[in-house]
């Protein structure tokens, strides 16, 4: 899952560079190959509990491809604006909210208090 999250990352710093559509689309292709290898791992790794579960909104590699988005763009702030920029903090404070979410969700589901949306 590891590599996934990190070719997910590669894959949006390159998506911010490229204007030429046809590459955007292929670009969006594979990171959605890398959310359904990261969806696939998951339900193979962590069993879904169905009795009393609620229901997450999106699947695990839908969330691992919007922190490594946010993080694309955190680092990005810091190019553009500084370090010490409002917007490079904000930037930072949403990736950090994802986290927190992250965290909680695999916390969740590894409880079986939430499960993952089939895919």
């Amino acid at each position: 899952m590891l590599r996934s999250a990190h070719a997910l990352a590669e894959l949006h710093a390159r998506r911010a560079e490229v204007r030429n559509a046809h590459l955007i689309a292929e670009i969006d292709c594979r990171r959605s190959e890398l959310v359904d290898d990261i969806n696939d791992w998951i339900a193979q790794e962590v069993p879904q509990h169905r009795n009393g579960a609620s229901l997450h909104t999106e699947s695990l590699g839908a969330v691992v491809d919007r922190m490594a988005r946010s993080w694309v763009n955190a680092n990005q702030a810091i190019d553009v604006d500084g370090p010490r920029s409002d917007n490079t903090h904000k930037r930072w404070y949403h990736l950090a909210e994802l986290v927190d979410g992250y965290t909680d969700l695999v916390t969740d589901v590894a409880g079986g208090r939430r499960r993952l949306p089939e895919q």
